[in-house]
């Protein structure tokens, strides 16, 4: 019995993945834009450069500024950011996909074993605001 289980339900999982990752665009599954939502590009811009950022101070959420020691547009500002470019992968409800550049010049401790990219989801609240971020390398 649990084979017969395991060969009707297994197809029918398949099937079921399929159809919903084939949904037209315009659903609210997952839409593809060719420009990341707006707060998350101010803060993928912020994290990949040595400056100041204007706008990204707004474009967090008041739970994300309460984490962060710093305060307003310069509150990502370092000498050597960790990642120098991101490339817009695409976003799905509420969060955005980046793939990001490593530093070259980064310490080889931070990634070890090394790598070139990340892939970062950055989660937006209801009202479009970073939320939180998280960056995992790949495998």
């Amino acid at each position: 019995m649990d084979l017969m289980r395991h060969l009707v339900l297994t197809p029918l999982a398949c099937i079921l993945v399929t159809a919903s990752t084939c949904a037209s665009p315009s659903s609210p599954q997952a839409t593809s834009r060719s420009e990341p939502p707006h707060c998350a590009k101010t803060f993928v811009n912020a994290i990949t450069t040595s400056d100041a950022t204007p706008g990204v101070w707004d474009c967090l959420s008041p739970a994300y500024q309460n984490r962060l020691e710093g305060q307003g547009d310069r509150v990502f500002a370092v000498d050597v950011p960790l990642w120098t470019r991101y490339r817009y992968l695409g976003v799905d409800h509420n969060i955005a996909l980046f793939d990001l550049t490593v530093n070259g010049t980064v310490e080889p401790a931070v990634y070890n074993p090394p790598v070139s990219h990340v892939i970062m989801a950055v989660y937006l609240d209801s009202a479009g605001k970073v939320d939180h971020a998280k960056a995992a390398t790949p495998s």
